[in-house]
């Protein structure tokens, strides 16, 4: 017990040391001709701590790698496409600067790459968010300078798989502008980088903003129920403009405003090179440059603001008695259909998938081209909407599973009260949608319009009840992270492409079950059965159908959930501690 300093090699690392180490001490003229160093040493930190993180998410599961290795093939499958479409465009004689070929090029590249970054900033929000490991809020102990913390997080996001693909995807089409001569390839290539970078500082930026301005659970809800039906119509804007009959002299006028906006004004710098114009090069550049810095500031303000409210607009409500509980019968399965209920109605992450269905009618009618007949889409779809996020429906649970398990509560007990809630959401919404759009195509005007719009119900229903059956037997088995209630717009790092796949499977199993109906139809076809009795064997069929499934994949989700009770939690354990 001297006053002898102890040995650094077993001095513990603790908040206070780490930030001694990282962040110059105030008026150390010293420290501070290091602070380009110690940045490039916290950029480095993070680069390694994003992979370190992946690479172990991946070691947990083989699941994981499937996933990962899927969206691998999918970043290998973009860039070969770049470099086929950038070899193909780069061999046409007529690719010359001033032909029209060229001129519908200009036109293609500055609108796909804007609306690329508009999709990027749309998924980002809506489906991505923010890394939850890679979370500035995580960082708040090790005393890391705000300036410094948000470069190292914008360079661990530039050394990720989805940065890195996009960028040697930019530079494979390069070769497209080779009859414009080397100059023009050389400003393409050095373009491409500098797209990306722009496209991280808006997603940084923006999801940066929606954090800290959305300061309370509720607000933070709200938005991301808003979101999505921009999400969802945004998805949708290509296909109404091509079908809009807009001709190619508004495409080029449209590709010159957007040529002067943040979105696509990097990718029209090949086509001020090929041109001469040089000060309109120097002009976008500048605006990137300005785009990117103003970013960095908003980040940096959104950091400091989430730091000094620290959760200032959180509010607490209190309610008297016990809600929707009073309103179950006084069973387990009751108890399991009040809790799922009660998670329903409150959680924003799964109240978004509600309004998908009307959002796809009101798309349907928006169609150029289309029919009023083509409402039915959402109705015969609508159900498998409805119950997509069931397929892991434990994890949204979280840990008030463990009440579950303590109780002795049995599988077929709890897959009996999520099926029943699910199956009165579904009847009803497709119910009133199925009148909704029956009104709109004037199918209740005939008989004939009536037995198609019970057809449609009817397959709705079935493919909804299809889904709601797999689901149950998936999702103790096949569950992937998802982003906390608190949070709706972050995941956990390194598990995207988990969320990508595991849904696909709920989908891709609710259509195959379908597959008697579909017999049925055939069998009946080459029948000779007349087109009313046929609609409503559809109907009937397809009610069968579902409904059968629904049973079977309660009875074996209950069994499977039994089997697997203590290793769904924990895994949902292991879920909590990535939030």
């Amino acid at each position: 017990m001297t006053g002898t300093a102890p040995d650094s090699d077993t001095t513990p690392a603790t908040p206070a040391s780490v930030s001694a180490s990282i962040a110059p001490a105030a008026g150390d003229r010293t420290n501070r001709t290091n602070g380009n160093r110690t940045t490039t040493s916290v950029a480095l930190l993070l680069i390694r701590l994003r992979w370190t993180l992946t690479i172990a998410a991946l070691r947990h599961s083989p699941q994981r790698i499937v996933a990962m290795i899927i969206a691998v093939i999918g970043a290998l499958g973009l860039i070969a496409a770049a470099i086929s479409g950038g070899i193909a465009l780069g061999a046409r004689p007529d690719m010359t600067v001033g032909a029209s070929a060229w001129n519908t090029l200009h036109t293609g590249v500055v609108l796909g790459g804007a609306g690329a970054i508009l999709a990027v900033l749309l998924i980002q929000l809506m489906y991505v968010g923010q890394a939850s490991a890679m979370d500035p809020r995580k960082f708040e102990l090790f005393g890391i300078p705000d300036r410094k913390l948000t470069r190292g997080l914008f360079a661990a996001g530039l050394c990720g798989i989805p940065a890195i693909s996009g960028t040697l995807a930019l530079l494979a089409f390069a070769s497209a502008y080779r009859r414009a001569g080397g100059v023009v390839v050389v400003v393409a290539l050095l373009a491409a980088p500098i797209a990306i970078v722009v496209m991280l500082a808006l997603s940084k930026a923006m999801i940066a903003l929606f954090s800290a301005l959305a300061d309370s659970r509720r607000a933070r809800g709200r938005i991301y129920i808003i979101s999505m039906p921009v999400f969802i119509l945004a998805c949708q804007l290509p296909s109404l403009l091509v079908g809009s009959g807009t001709s190619e002299v508004a495409y080029a006028k449209y590709a010159t405003i957007v040529g002067w906006t943040p979105f696509g004004t990097i990718f029209a710098l090949p086509f001020d090179a090929a041109d001469g114009a040089w000060g309109l090069l120097v002009a976008r550049l500048i605006i990137a440059a300005i785009t990117v810095a103003l970013c960095y500031r908003v980040s940096l303000w959104c950091l400091n603001r989430q730091r000094v409210r620290g959760g200032a607009g959180e509010q607490v409500h209190v309610r008297q008695g016990i809600g929707i509980f009073e309103s179950v019968p006084d069973t387990k399965s009751g108890a399991i259909a009040a809790r799922l209920a009660t998670y329903l109605r409150k959680d924003p992450r799964q109240l978004v998938m509600y309004a998908a269905p009307v959002l796809i009618m009101l798309v349907m009618l928006l169609e150029p081209d289309g029919s009023r007949d083509m409402v039915w889409v959402s109705v015969a779809i609508g159900g498998l909407m409805l119950v997509a996020l069931e397929g892991d429906g434990v994890a949204y649970d979280g840990l008030g599973f463990t009440l579950e398990v303590i109780s002795g509560v049995h599988g077929i007990e709890d897959r009996k009260g999520r099926v029943g809630v699910h199956v009165l959401i579904v009847t009803a919404y497709l119910t009133v949608l199925s009148v909704a759009c029956a009104l709109i195509s004037g199918s209740w005007e005939s008989l004939n319009g009536w037995s198609e719009s019970l057809a449609f119900w009817g397959i709705g229903l079935g493919l909804g009840f299809n889904a709601l059956g797999v689901a149950e037997v998936i999702s103790p088995v096949l569950m992937y992270p998802i982003a906390p209630p608190d949070r709706p717009f972050s995941t956990p790092q390194g598990r995207a492409a988990t969320q990508m796949l595991f849904p696909l499977v709920q989908m891709i199993g609710s259509v195959l079950l379908m597959l008697p109906t579909a017999v049925v139809m055939a069998a009946l076809g080459s029948a000779g059965v007349n087109d009313l009795q046929l609609l409503w064997a559809i109907a009937v069929t397809a009610l069968l159908n579902g409904v059968g499934v629904l049973a079977l994949g309660t009875w074996l989700g209950g069994i499977v959930l039994d089997e697997r009770q203590l290793k769904v939690l924990a895994t949902l354990r292991d879920f909590a501690s990535l939030q």
